[in-house]
Order: structure tokens, then sequence, then C-alpha cells
């Protein structure tokens, strides 16, 4: 076994920095690899490096271009399981949800691949008859992205890069200091792919790189984060007259659940909707908003299931006491498939998880139907759930407005379906709701009414899908949605009109 080297990848050559950090691995504590802390200069060098190689990637033809994302494909086919024991060694996460990662990022590479093959745009009326119209696409540039923990290896080499590399544009990646394995191992798959020099360029480090990345000359950015830090890169942009952002952010998502559902149903989607990857999604359901007719029932089943969820090591052995082994030895690490979830992802996440527990066990106004209880070491961090029953009381907690990121589940009672609503818009965020209900109108209400991005039917608040757009709206997004939607973000729409005649004929009768 070896640890993980780290190394930023600029106009195609791998490179290690003066300064390294340590990555740990959240289940065990102990050191994983080391990666570099890359500064203004190495940033600056990467996004030069895009912007050169743009000039040429840009007049590729779009089919070959996404011929690449066929190949990609083909590799995270053949290292599937290697490319999930990754994601579970560095994040902790359960290795069936770490495989269902892998499978999103192939779903993706292949969607960018068959996009190559569909219109690129489209061809709309003019109101001049000797005129034809079309809108298309031309690519922004650099697109800089900066990724999460929870989906390092989905959400930014695929959801973000992949539409974007078809489009004709070059990233630079800075991958979370929680979760860079996962994101180097998808630019080496780029780069065994054939992906040309300078298009894909990789920049390791804390927020600071981010930081100078943002900064830097790019055109559009692509974050998936906190609200606050959102926020920043968002005001960063506007101070440039040609960089656009999209960005996915925090949420304080739910499961709102009518008395007429099965209750089987109701409690197996709020608990994979709360608990999945240690309620670290950012989609993950803080709240179960619950019908009083169904509330004590709900209440004792959820609190009995939850009460049976094993957290702890994603993997029974691991070879060593470190970091992630070789080709040669990916089969020997064997999951533990009974393990839910696993570890905080570090101790920032769990000081603010015990913290919101801390408010909800001293309040009057709640009751604690399973207390938490903490373990592990230094570097590595667990937390049993946490659920408690309480009135809706808005503004007077922030425990149920605001994000908890972590296996922390309020449950709240509601009369009728205005009521439901009323309850559900009352935080400043709007990502996903689950809505159970047999009822087609209330469930047509709640999907016109509720603030959010992503609506699910008779199901949780997890089920994304590449071909579907990812992303909310308040707090919880800016209307650029990611995955299949990502096209749009990274591109420039234009107008084309041609003109047949022999004379030249203006619209709106204008002469």
């Amino acid at each position: 076994m070896r640890d993980f080297e780290g190394r930023n990848y600029i106009n195609g050559e791998w490179k290690a920095t003066a300064q390294m950090y340590t990555k740990i691995n959240p289940a065990t504590g102990k050191a994983q690899g080391a990666f570099p802390f890359s500064g203004a200069s190495e940033v600056s060098k990467a996004v030069l490096s895009a912007r050169k190689a743009f000039k040429t990637w840009k007049r590729v033809s779009r089919f070959t271009r996404s011929d690449y994302l066929n190949k990609v494909a083909q590799i995270i086919e053949r290292d599937k399981k290697k490319l999930a024991t990754i994601i579970s060694l560095e994040t902790g996460k359960n290795y069936n949800e770490s495989v269902a990662e892998v499978n999103e990022a192939l779903h993706m590479a292949q969607f960018a691949f068959g996009s190559g093959r569909y219109s690129h745009g489209e061809a709309v009326s003019s109101e001049i008859a000797e005129k034809d119209a079309y809108m298309l696409r031309k690519p922004k540039g650099v697109i800089a992205i900066v990724t999460p923990f929870n989906f390092p290896l989905a959400i930014g080499m695929f959801w973000n890069a992949a539409p974007a590399l078809v489009e004709g544009n070059t990233i630079v990646i800075k991958p979370s200091e929680d979760a860079p394995m996962s994101t180097q191992a998808a630019v080496e798959i780029y780069a065994e792919a054939g992906i040309p020099r300078g298009v894909i360029n990789l920049v390791h480090g804390d927020g600071s790189a981010g930081d100078f990345l943002v900064r830097g000359d790019c055109d559009h950015i692509c974050f998936t984060g906190s609200a606050d830090v959102g926020q920043h890169i968002r005001k960063v942009a506007a101070e440039s007259w040609h960089k656009t952002t999209s960005c996915e952010l925090g949420s304080k998502s739910a499961c709102v659940i009518f008395d007429d559902v099965e209750i089987e149903l109701a409690v197996e989607a709020a608990v994979a909707s709360a608990f999945k990857l240690s309620g670290q999604r950012c989609v993950s359901s803080g709240r179960m908003i619950v019908q009083r007719g169904v509330y004590d029932e709900f209440c004792k089943r959820f609190a009995e299931e939850a009460s049976k969820l094993k957290t702890g090591n994603p993997f029974k052995s691991i070879l060593g006491t470190s970091g992630c082994p070789d080709g040669m030895v990916w089969e020997k690490l064997v999951p533990d498939e009974s393990v839910y979830y696993g570890p905080i992802i570090n101790e920032q996440g769990f000081a603010k998880i015990r913290a919101f527990n801390k408010q909800v066990v001293d309040s009057a106004e709640t009751e604690v139907l399973l207390g938490p209880t903490y373990t592990g070491e230094k570097g590595s961090y667990y937390s049993t759930p946490m659920v408690y029953k309480t009135e809706w009381r808005g503004h007077e907690a922030p425990y149920l407005r605001n994000e908890v990121f972590g296996p922390h589940v309020a449950i709240i009672p509601f009369d009728s379906v205005e009521d439901a609503i009323r309850i559900y818009n009352d935080t400043e965020y709007g990502l996903a709701v689950g809505i159970l209900t047999n009822d087609f109108r209330k469930a047509r209400i709640m999907r016109d009414e509720c603030d959010a991005g992503m609506i699910y039917w008779n199901g949780g608040s997890i089920a994304a899908e590449s071909h579907l757009a990812f992303g909310g709206v308040k707090k919880s997004g800016n209307g650029f949605p990611s995955a299949a939607r990502t096209y749009r973000a990274v591109t420039h729409e234009i107008s084309w009109t041609v003109n047949h005649a022999d004379r030249l004929t203006f619209p709106q009768g204008m002469k």
C-alpha cells in the first residue's frame, strides 16, 4: 500500500508544490496522502493554460469533443470498484452510495457523449419570409469549477466539466481539500482518454486557492457548497463585466407526509432522505413535515428505524494504517455492508452538528425521541441520529431553519395543505422536497406552491438523475442548475439570421 500522491495538473503535466497538506481518512483519523497547497502562481498558470487551450479546443468538431467522453465512460466502467473505493476512503461514504456516485459520473459521461450528436441549437421562424433564423450556443471560455466533498467525483468532473468540455470550453477545477483524491482520479481518466494539453487543469488547495481561481481570468464559475461562500463568489463575479456563475448551495429540504400515504413508504423515504451520507447531502431532509392524522405513528416508526442504523467505517478492513492502495490491491478492501452511514467529514462539521443538537436538548419546546451519541478520536468523528418532535416555530429556533448538515431531524406536525406549504417555505432555502400522498390534487398544489428546484412525488428528497436539472431557488441556487442543464450555464446563446433576398427588409415594418 502507498499513500495517495497529490499533484496539480497544469498544461498536461503533473506537478507538486513546495507546500503540501495531509489528507485524513475521516473514518480512521489516519493520513491518506499529501496534496498541494496551491498559491496564486499555480492557479494563474492553470488558468493561463486553459485560456491558451481554449483557442484551439473550441474549433475542434463537437463530434470529436464528445467522443472523448465516450472513452472516459469506458474507463469509468473499467475502474468502477477502484473509484468507489477512493470515494469511500476519502469521504467515509457507505460503499453502496459510492458505487451509486460512480454510476452518476458514468451516466453523465454517457449523456455528454450522446449530446454531441443532437441539435446544437434550434431553427425559429423569422418575421421576414426571405430570412432564416436560428438560436445557437457558443462556449464561454475558461470554466472555473469549485467542488464539494460530498460528491467529489460526480459533481465537479462530470456534472459540471463534461458538458462544459463538449460545448468547447476548457476548465480549471479546485476540489474540496476534504476530498481531493476522487477529483484527481477523474483527471487521470480524462488524461488517459487523450484530452489535449491545457483543456483540463487541476489545482489542489484550501479556500484561498478557490478564491484565487474565481478572481482569476475565468469566464464562468461553477460552485457547489455553502450559501455564504456562494454569495461571496457571486459578488466577486459581479466585479467583472464578463464573469457569470452557477451556484448550487445549501438547503433545508424536507419530506412532507400526508395522512393518506402508506406509512411504510413514508418511513422508508424519510430515513433515506435524512440519513444517507450521514445527512451530509445538500438535499438531505432535516425536516419531516407530517400531517397530524399520522403524526404519532410516524414519529414512533421513524425513530425506531433510525435507532437501528449502524454508523461506522465503510470498510471491514483497511490495509495498513493509511492511504489509498494501488491498483493491485483494490479487491482486498472489504466493504462493511452493515454500515448505513459513515463519519462526519471533519471537526468543523462535527462541532456544528453538536452545537445544533445541544440547542434542541436545551429547548423546552422540543421532545427528543432519539438522542445522539458521539464517538471517534481526533480526525474521525461519528454521530448517531438526533430525532425530535416540535411544533413549527419559525424564527424562534435556528435549528429548524438553518442547514445542520448531519443526522439531525425535526418532525413537525401540520393540519392542511396550506399549512404544509407555509411551513416548508418558511426558510431562506429552496432546494428539494419529497411529497408523500396518494392524492394527485394535493401533490400538484404542493408542486406549484413550494419554493423548491426539485420536487419528488411519493419519493424522498434524494433522487438526482444526470439527465435532469439539479438546483434550487432562493438561497439554494441562482437559476443555473447543474447536471444536464449545465449546458445552458457554460454557453452564450446567440441568434443567427440569414437573408436570402436581393434586398434588405427590416422586421417590425421599419423602412
